[in-house]
């Protein structure tokens, strides 16, 4: 039986909030190259693991010879978040104080499972969340954030959380039988401009490409038929088919996505290098979860599924 308790959570907007999708590699690559990476901690010798809650069966940290990052988190009893609130993932709903979204209902699980009773929400645009993280202002960067070569050189990541792809949205049932590149040949095809998905289709011969600046854009024109079908992050379409069921679109259920599923394609969270107790026992967290299924529990509230664990 899990306590039911959940951490509170606090919040101050940074900056203005700005997407990230652009291009899977980048998101903050200069300010990546321009950052250096402060002094790491020096090793101690192994102590007692920092206490976690027994409730949860069976889980357990590792006693490492490290820092006492998540012990210094859990005295403060305080973890401080840094988001570019963007829906689905991390974000405000209109009108309302409650951090909500995909990644923060992972996030908020693994706090209770580690004992640390609030969560600070600081907002910033996706380029200065890693910037943030390493001056910081943030434990975490509790977005949905991809390994990338350039990241790793200055960050941490976590054990990979779900799988984030692209995916091909058609009208209802499909009419155009749409499933792959090659078949939509001769055919309206948009996504938003400046993705990595634009420069897949571009190169695609026979595809009447459509581009838009937002992916809200894009996906109205599917709804109201002007294109034939849309390519965008799954996550993003399958969570706004979930809220809008009356749209007359769906999932191409045939569709096989470019990204590569393999840990380089799933989604995750960074942190300090230094700060190993934490990003361990974060990790050990999101393990449990996958294995006890709590983390296919919020895959489906968001409308993913098994495909995504």
């Amino acid at each position: 039986m899990k306590d039911d308790s959940t951490p509170t959570t606090t919040g101050q907007d940074a900056g203005p909030a700005l997407s990230r999708r652009r291009l899977l590699t980048a998101g903050g690559a200069a300010g990546v190259a321009a950052m250096t990476v402060g002094s790491v901690p020096k090793v101690a010798a192994a102590a007692d693991a920092p206490p976690v809650d027994t409730s949860f069966k069976d889980f357990v940290i590792s006693k490492l010879p490290c820092d006492d990052s998540l012990a210094k988190i859990q005295a403060k009893g305080e973890l401080v978040v840094g988001t570019s609130d963007d829906w689905p993932y991390s974000f405000y709903p209109a009108g309302s104080s409650e951090w909500t979204g995909l990644d923060a209902d992972i996030i908020k699980y693994v706090a209770k499972m580690l004992k640390i009773p609030k969560i600070n929400v600081q907002t910033a645009q996706f380029s200065a969340l890693i910037p943030g993280l390493l001056d910081g202002r943030f434990d975490i960067v509790g977005d949905s954030i991809h390994w990338t070569l350039a990241r790793s050189k200055v960050v941490e990541f976590c054990f990979p959380t779900y799988y984030y792809s692209e995916w091909l949205a058609v009208k209802k049932g499909n009419p155009l039988k749409l499933n792959s590149f090659a078949d939509m040949k001769g055919k309206k095809i948009a996504t938003m401009i400046g993705t990595n998905y634009n420069e897949w289709l571009a190169k695609v011969d026979g595809i009447d490409l459509v581009t838009a600046k937002d992916w809200q854009e894009t996906l109205q024109d599917l709804v109201i038929g002007r294109v034939d079908g849309i390519i965008y992050d799954q996550p993003v379409l399958a969570a706004s088919f979930k809220d809008h069921p009356e749209w007359p679109v769906e999932l191409a259920a045939g569709y096989e996505p470019r990204t590569f599923k393999n840990p380089v394609g799933y989604s995750r969270y960074a942190f300090r290098m230094g700060d190993a107790q934490f990003t361990n026992a974060f990790s050990s967290a999101l393990e449990w979860m996958q294995d006890s299924l709590e983390m296919s529990k919020i895959l489906t509230k968001w409308n993913l599924t098994g495909y995504n664990n």
